[in-house]
């Protein structure tokens, strides 16, 4: 698989994270076997995330995603970045050249966040949506695609009802014609 897929989690009201970055009500809905996060991960041969996620990821000082080159979008240098993370500046579309040109020849992981969701849209980049739609309303938060302005169709692949009370649903991007 070649394509670029942002996979998440959101809240039923749309959100990824409370207005301050915090996702604490995902410890609730941890990606278990029902999800089958593991297979996605074993799909994935590069990973592309926005400053904010990224800074998320390393909250707790470690790094879950050494096994794959990871592109940050990032006008600043990242400070004490793990080996292969690279801070780069520009587009959507040199994110991801930056990632092929460090051998993710495959799946790319667009971990995060809505601002950078939108841009890969706007851009045609974006193939795949994939969401665990978790039952609670936060009221307020970062928004799961940012301040789209304009109308992005979706061409639903697949949703399951799991487990635990979350919606897993998979989508394709329609392309402009």
């Amino acid at each position: 698989m070649s394509d670029v897929i942002y996979m998440f989690a959101m809240s039923l009201d749309g959100f990824i994270a409370r207005p301050d970055g915090a996702f604490d009500w995902l410890e609730n809905f941890p990606a278990n076997a029902d999800f089958d996060f593991d297979a996605f991960l074993g799909s994935v041969s590069g990973i592309v995330m926005g400053r904010g996620s990224y800074e998320a990821a390393r909250s707790g000082g470690g790094w879950d995603y050494g096994r794959w080159p990871c592109a940050v979008a990032a006008h600043r240098p990242l400070a004490d970045a793990p080996d292969g993370v690279e801070a780069v500046s520009g587009n959507p579309m040199a994110l991801v050249d930056n990632l092929r040109n460090r051998g993710a020849a495959g799946r790319i992981w667009m971990f995060g966040g809505g601002d950078l969701a939108l841009q890969f849209m706007q851009a045609g980049l974006l193939d795949t949506v994939e969401i665990g739609t978790i039952p609670v309303i936060l009221g307020t938060g970062i928004p799961a695609f940012g301040q789209a302005k304009s109308d992005v169709w979706l061409q639903l692949e697949f949703a399951k009802s799991l487990a635990n009370g979350a919606v897993h649903s998979r989508y394709s991007v329609r392309k402009p014609t």
